[in-house]
């Protein structure tokens, strides 16, 4: 194969690469430095290496997996001292955007990457290499550098830690999951207690992410009525100032999700998980580091 059609191959998986990235640190940019470092480490390769490699892509899992763990590793101890709830950096998975570029499936949405917060670093590894990209363990043992059990066990950690956050859910036509959103942002602007309480699951979570840089809730609320007098107060206050906001809907990991532009400028993303037809769980991000990627990509 020529040089440049083998090139033009391996490129072909950045994409892949920065899902897989993308599940392991929870952050776009971070999955495409990931992306990027490793194919520079493939492209420095000599030939007669790279000519020995029977499957590049393995290669390039491999390396974007370690090169993902240490990063994680670095990170988790900085979230240790993250002001408030630390959120997934959002992901445009529209047709115009990168949608593809993740490998879009369930394993993106807010509510699984948030989960896989609490795992380990290896946990969330092995999770992902074997019951995301369909990796043996025996692979997953190669690319981790432990014995097949040992991931095993791993995996089996990350899976009960998941479900033990995340109870089966009904399913939700995208359409109606939007409406259910839309209704739920009407009545907040409006300080409407009433519709709100109507929304909202009676154990209902939410979590706002401001990382000390946009006002934001510090500590997860968990119940309807503290979400509800949250966002009662909003609205006063926000009619009082004059304060401006528009809504846009869009598709975010996989799932509906809504846009809020105050005073011209995108200030909070929001999105939500139903169960039995209730809002169960609210994710706020409001952190604007988080949000600098869709300011353009939505425009």
């Amino acid at each position: 194969m020529p040089a440049d059609s083998y090139d033009a191959t391996i490129e072909a998986h950045r994409s892949n690469l920065e899902g897989l990235a993308y599940r392991m640190l929870g952050s776009w940019a971070d999955a495409q430095d990931i992306a990027q470092e490793t194919l520079v480490k493939w492209h420095r390769l000599a030939e007669s290496v790279r000519s020995t490699i029977r499957e590049p892509l393995a290669w390039l899992h491999t390396v974007a997996s370690r090169l993902s763990l240490d990063r994680l590793k670095s990170a988790q101890r900085r979230r240790e001292s993250y002001v408030g709830p630390w959120l997934p950096e959002p992901l445009l998975t529209t047709d115009e955007t990168p949608a593809e570029a993740a490998s879009i499936d369930d394993s993106i949405t807010l509510a699984l990457l948030h989960a896989m917060e609490r795992l380990s670093p290896s946990e969330r590894a092995a999770f992902i290499l074997h019951d995301v990209f369909d990796y043996s363990f025996k692979a997953v043992a190669d690319i981790l550098q432990k014995e097949p059990a040992t991931c095993r066990q791993l995996a089996s950690r990350a899976r009960k830690s998941i479900r033990s956050q995340r109870p089966a859910k009904s399913p939700v036509d995208p359409n109606s999951h939007q409406r259910l959103l839309a209704a739920f942002l009407q009545a907040a602007s409006q300080g409407d207690a009433q519709t709100l309480e109507q929304l909202l699951a009676a154990d209902a979570i939410l979590y706002s992410d401001g990382g000390a840089k946009a006002k934001a809730v510090r500590k997860p609320l968990r119940s309807r009525e503290l979400i509800v007098r949250l966002h009662v107060g909003l609205a006063r206050k926000a009619q009082k100032s004059g304060q401006q906001n528009t809504v846009r809907f869009t598709q975010l990991n996989q799932q509906p999700a809504a846009l809020v532009y105050t005073d011209g400028f995108l200030s909070s993303v929001f999105s939500i998980e139903i169960q039995d037809g209730k809002i169960q769980t609210l994710y706020m991000q409001r952190n604007p580091d988080k949000l600098r990627h869709l300011s353009s990509a939505v425009l």
